[in-house]
C-alpha cells in the first residue's frame, strides 16, 4: 500500500549525500517522483553520484526542477547554459522564436542531466510592476501573448520528449501577497487570467500546478483544497493531465492546518501529486500519515487507482 501512496507524492530528497537510513526509506517506501534544487547541482560529480544512487534505489518516475530562467534557475553555469528571464524573452523582437530557442536549449540540457520534468512555464499575467516573488518570471501582462508563448514553450518541450508544467493556476496576476509566506486573497476569478491556461490545455499541456490562493467569490476553500476549483479545471477547461500542488510547506498552504492535513485535503480536492519541498523527514511523516488514511478507506484506494489509469502523465 505504501508504494501505491508514494506515487502521489513528489518529494525533495536531502540536499546532501544520502545516509544509509535515508536510502532504506527511499527504497522501502517506493519513492519515485523527486524535485531537485540548486544544492543538488553544486557540481557535476555530486549530481552524477547522487543521480546514480537514486536511480538504483527507486523505480522510474518524474524527476523535476524549477528551471524557468532568470530569477528562478536551479541549475547554473558551468553545469547548465544561462537562461534569460521569461519577461526578457517576451520583449524580444520575435518573442515566439526567442521562447522556442530558450525552451529547446533548456529541455535538451535537462535531458542530458537525466531530468524529465520542468516546472515551467509560468502563465500568470504580470509585468514590471509584479511583486518580487513573481517579477521577471512571467511573459508579461498581455493574455494573448502569454498564451502564444506558453504554447510555444510547451511544443518545444514536446519536441525534445520532456514534460513541462503550466503554473500557477488559476493565475496570480494582481496578487501582492507572496504565497510562500501567507495565503493571498483575490476577490474574483478574472477571465483574462484564464486565457493562457486554456490555450495550454488545448495544446496538450501534460501537467498543471495550482497555487495557494483564496478566491472567495468562487470557492470558500483556497484553490489547493478546493474540489470546486479542480472540477472547474477538469470539466470546464477540459484538462486531462496531472494536477500538482505548489509546495505544501509554504506559508500559504499551512494557514491554520498542519502538513499531514494539507496533504490529505489537497488529494481530496483532486490533486494527483502533492509537492513537498521541505524537510525530508517531515515529508516522509506526511506520506506515512496519508497511507494510514488510505488503509482505512476503501473509497480512497479506489480513487487513487482511478486517477492512475486516467492521467496523461505516468505516475
Amino acid at each position: 500500500m505504501v508504494n501505491l501512496c508514494a506515487r502521489f507524492f513528489m518529494i525533495a530528497p536531502p540536499r546532501r549525500p544520502l545516509t544509509p537510513e535515508e536510502k532504506d526509506k527511499i527504497r522501502s517506501l517506493g519513492l519515485r517522483h523527486f524535485i531537485f534544487f540548486k544544492e543538488h547541482f553544486s557540481d557535476r560529480a555530486f549530481w552524477e553520484n547522487f543521480k546514480k544512487e537514486l536511480q538504483a534505489l527507486s523505480p522510474p518516475g518524474l524527476w523535476a526542477v524549477d528551471q524557468e530562467g532568470g530569477p528562478v534557475t536551479r541549475i547554473t553555469p558551468p553545469l547548465f547554459p544561462a537562461l534569460k528571464a521569461p519577461l526578457s524573452l517576451a520583449r524580444e523582437e520575435e518573442p515566439e522564436q526567442a521562447v522556442r530557442e530558450a525552451a529547446l536549449l533548456c529541455a535538451r540540457n535537462l535531458k542530458k542531466l537525466g531530468l524529465n520534468f520542468n516546472l515551467a512555464p509560468v502563465l500568470d499575467l504580470a509585468g514590471e510592476g509584479a511583486p518580487p516573488f513573481l517579477r521577471g518570471r512571467t511573459f508579461g501582462e498581455d493574455p494573448s501573448l502569454t498564451a502564444r508563448l506558453g504554447v510555444t514553450y510547451l511544443k518545444a518541450f514536446k519536441q525534445v520528449g520532456l514534460y513541462c508544467c503550466g503554473k500557477h493556476f488559476p493565475g496570480l496576476g494582481g496578487v501582492e501577497v507572496d504565497p510562500h509566506l501567507r495565503l493571498p486573497v483575490k476577490e474574483r476569478l478574472d477571465e483574462r487570467d484564464l486565457i493562457p491556461f486554456k490555450a495550454a490545455v488545448m495544446a496538450g499541456l501534460p501537467a498543471m500546478m495550482t497555487t495557494h490562493l483564496l478566491v472567495p467569490s468562487f470557492s470558500a476553500d483556497p484553490v489547493t483544497y478546493s474540489p470546486k476549483f479542480l472540477r472547474f479545471l477538469r470539466e470546464e477547461l477540459g484538462f486531462r493531465g496531472v494536477v500538482l500542488t505548489d509546495d505544501l510547506f509554504m506559508g500559504g498552504a499551512l494557514a491554520g492546518i498542519d502538513l499531514e492535513e494539507a496533504v490529505l485535503k489537497a488529494f481530496l480536492a483532486g490533486h494527483d501529486l502533492m509537492l513537498l519541498c521541505g524537510d525530508f523527514t517531515k515529508s516522509l511523516a506526511a506520506l506515512a500519515a496519508f497511507c494510514e488514511e488510505v488503509q482505512q478507506s476503501p473509497a480512497l484506494r479506489e480513487e487513487m487507482l482511478a486517477r492512475l489509469s486516467s492521467r496523461l502523465l505516468p505516475l
